[in-house]
């Protein structure tokens, strides 16, 4: 199977070439290099190209096979750089997207959009949920759902699969991350107290990213198509629950401080249920054993460093 890849050197570009079927052979698009990480993938090519070039990304297309499935992740992955940044976030999310679906061959789009979309809504949310956002981030994911009917409808593509994704921690995330700041303040540098922006009583929903990864195979192999689910942990503490729970795997007692405001405020949550039922999923890693191995990871790359940080998805 050849795969197309965009943003593949990003923290979940990482972990799917890491983890998917060895025999699929991917074609990697990313805005950056990492050479110690590409030179050990295997069954894998890597094209450094911006995705909101136009005649750039042609003149690359034109070169490229015919691709089984496009899985894309080229996007801002930070919700915070969409507000003061929109034009930028919209480049990078929508932009990407269209560029993608209008110039390379591709049978089925994967595209993995944002639970974000949801953003004003509160309780229990799905696809059939009516949505207005207003936050760029949110704006900006929910444009490239709507570029991907078009490109479906108008045949550039033949079929596609929207995952609204509600987010994974793991190797490789960026160290803004909560999940790394977490494991870092209480088991690096010890430290008893954490800051949170906000109150922290927004919501979040986050799968390690192993089993996110088995959840994308799951849907690239499936024959369902032209659908939008939602894909989450199913889990959803507030963020003050989540500090406290990461205390006590690591059997520390911790002040909680918060500061300032944050841009995304989730008071909405999914269901697993459809996106089980579609794709015969459930995310099997629990919250310890998940944060046991970002442990583990960020531990052995503090003494053997071998990749760069990367700024995506």
């Amino acid at each position: 199977m050849k795969i197309l890849l965009t943003g593949g050197l990003g923290f979940i570009g990482k972990n799917f070439l890491l983890h998917r079927p060895k025999d699929w052979q991917v074609f990697t698009l990313d805005l950056i290099e990492d050479e110690k990480f590409q030179k050990n993938c295997q069954n894998c090519r890597f094209w450094q190209v911006d995705l909101t070039d136009e005649p750039e990304v042609k003149r690359l297309a034109k070169k490229m096979p015919r691709f089984d499935a496009c899985l894309h992740l080229a996007a801002n992955g930070d919700p915070a750089l969409s507000v003061p940044d929109p034009t930028g976030d919209l480049k990078s999310t929508t932009l990407t997207l269209i560029n993608t679906c209008q110039n390379f061959k591709i049978k089925k789009l994967i595209y993995l959009s944002s639970g974000a979309v949801y953003e004003g809504r509160r309780g229990l949310v799905g696809p059939k949920t009516p949505i207005e956002p207003i936050l760029p981030y949110a704006i900006s994911h929910y444009a490239a759902e709507q570029y991907t009917r078009f490109f479906q409808k108008s045949g550039k593509i033949k079929e596609y699969l929207i995952l609204r994704f509600f987010g994974a921690y793991g190797p490789y995330e960026p160290p803004r991350k909560i999940y790394t700041k977490l494991v870092k303040d209480f088991v690096i540098e010890n430290k008893k107290e954490f800051l949170i922006r906000g109150n922290g009583l927004n919501l979040i929903d986050a799968m390690f990213v192993e089993d996110a990864i088995a959840g994308f195979v799951k849907a690239i192999k499936s024959k369902k198509s032209n659908l939008t689910v939602d894909f989450c942990q199913g889990d959803h503490p507030t963020i003050n629950e989540l500090v406290k729970t990461a205390a006590e795997i690591f059997k520390i007692k911790v002040r909680i401080k918060h500061q300032g405001v944050v841009p995304e405020y989730n008071q909405f949550y999914a269901s697993t249920a459809e996106f089980q039922r579609l794709f015969d999923f459930r995310a099997k890693i629990s919250l310890k054993e998940g944060i046991s191995k970002l442990y583990k990871f960020i531990k052995s790359e503090i003494r053997n460093p071998k990749s760069e940080t990367n700024h995506k998805l």
